[in-house]
């Protein structure tokens, strides 16, 4: 069994055992006063991490549901893919699989897309919307969301869809400042939370593409959550045990103040970063670091290596869980969670047992 301060997994996180406790409060009915006041709680303070004007949805489900929601409400025909890793190829086949054709531009692992290939792309296709990935948790990337906003308005008929899973409650997210359509997260990554609970703030714009939509379905339709949100409910029985988690996270990020819990995450970004540079790479078979420089999420840094498996493994020995590497990256490398509640020390006492793991060979 994994302590607490050894779960380093980029998703799902590390949860603080007072939250865990808040999860054992009582049940109550969720459509009665003491839900409406709860959600009202909820979704207000989801609004400032968002960066929006408009409420956040709350949907009993995992990241992929926001997608699946931000996918069936906000495409029509063309959708045009940035992809900096597997979750950005997993946003396209969510497209694909409600029908719509999907043209991708790819990235190889640790770059991104250049915005002038993004707006050729756009000009050239009758796209009607664009997906991104804003922290890109296979490759530990971080795309420039804003330069994708400010493109994508270049082309009013296209709505902008953005996955920010493993950005929201680590780095600044401005969905409104970004004219971003949607913006989709979860419970179980920066927000420390355990999973269960996704995120999806939408615009008005979308909005009034869904009221024209067939096939939004039912559990995931967005008008039905724009309009029990409006009453403070939920459209179908929500995880209220849950609910009652990220009430209490809520609060305690308000006490940390959302600019420091920003500040914590990129301290422990350069932690790692500067572990690596001050080892050097002889120290560790030259390891690297995927995403490249200026271009590293605050959340999540991927290390390639040909020792993966390996240090996986003896890390587990040692009692610490890392996680493995993804999509064209798996076997080839690491990656390392430093997000949520993790602090700069507790990273750096990982880090001194990693350094003892690959010196043994």
């Amino acid at each position: 069994m994994i302590e607490r301060g050894r779960f380093f997994v980029p998703g799902p996180t590390e949860v603080r055992p007072e939250l865990l406790a808040a999860m054992c409060r009582p049940l109550i009915f969720h459509r009665g006063a003491g839900m409406q006041a709860l959600m009202e709680r909820v979704t207000t303070r989801l609004s400032v991490i968002f960066g929006t004007r408009r409420p956040v949805h709350v949907i009993t489900g995992s990241g992929t549901a926001a997608m699946d929601l931000a996918a069936r409400s906000g495409t029509i025909l063309r959708v045009l893919s940035v992809v900096h890793g597997d979750f950005g190829e997993r946003f396209a086949r969510i497209c694909e699989a409600c029908g719509r054709s999907v043209t991708r531009l790819a990235a190889e692992p640790g770059e991104t897309v250049p915005l002038d290939r993004i707006r050729a792309a756009l000009a050239a296709g009758n796209y009607d919307a664009v997906t991104a990935t804003h922290s890109e948790t296979a490759t530990g990337t971080l795309a420039d969301i804003a330069g994708i906003g400010a493109v994508v308005r270049e082309f009013s008929s296209c709505v902008f869809l953005v996955d920010a899973v493993s950005s929201a409650g680590a780095t600044p997210i401005h969905m409104d400042a970004w004219g971003a359509d949607a913006v989709v997260s979860a419970s179980q990554k920066a927000m420390a939370l355990p999973p269960g609970l996704a995120f999806a703030a939408v615009s008005e714009k979308l909005v009034e593409r869904a009221r024209g939509m067939l096939d939004r379905g039912t559990y995931l339709d967005v008008l039905r959550y724009e309009e029990f949100t409006s009453k403070r409910e939920s459209p179908t029985t929500p995880a209220v045990s849950l609910l009652y988690a990220l009430d209490q996270q809520l609060s305690d990020i308000e006490a940390e103040g959302l600019d420091a819990r920003h500040a914590r995450h990129l301290a422990m970004q350069r932690a790692c970063v500067e572990w690596i540079d001050r080892a050097g790479p002889e120290l560790h078979g030259g390891l690297e670091i995927v995403a490249r420089e200026g271009a590293r999420s605050p959340s999540v840094i991927c290390l390639r290596t040909g020792k993966a498996p390996r240090v996986l493994a003896r890390m587990r020995e040692r009692g610490f869980d890392l996680g493995g590497g993804q999509g064209a990256l798996a076997g080839k490398s690491f990656r390392i969670g430093h997000m949520g509640d993790h602090t700069v020390a507790g990273i750096e006492a990982m880090l001194g047992v990693l350094e003892s793991v690959l010196q043994s060979g």
